[in-house]
């Protein structure tokens, strides 16, 4: 499944609007790998382990090089192991009033 596009707007209207794992400045209606700051609305907690598409799931990680975190801490490292991104594997995570 993907996030509606009114979960994606909101997590990137969240005061931050930077990759959760890296802090790259992203920019909205940049989802090309060539655009700059592009990014992917990624699931913490993946699909197939009960994860949903709610804004509370929602991550935003860029996608562009050198960092391209969703390939490297998205679909990498440990969460290949256990498809969970935790608080602690994302360094520059809001945690505002919506999301925590």
């Amino acid at each position: 499944m993907a996030f509606p596009l009114e979960v994606q707007r909101e997590a990137f209207l969240r005061p931050d609007r930077r990759c959760a794992y890296c802090g790259k400045e992203l920019i909205w209606g940049s989802t090309q790998l060539k655009d700059r700051g592009a990014w992917h609305p990624h699931h913490r907690k993946a699909i197939v382990h009960s994860g949903t598409d709610l804004l509370c799931n929602c991550v935003l990680l860029c996608i562009n090089r050198p960092q391209e975190c969703h390939l490297k801490i998205g679909h990498g490292g440990d969460y290949k192991k256990n498809l969970i991104l935790h608080d602690n594997d994302l360094p520059y995570l809001y945690h505002g009033d919506k999301y925590s």
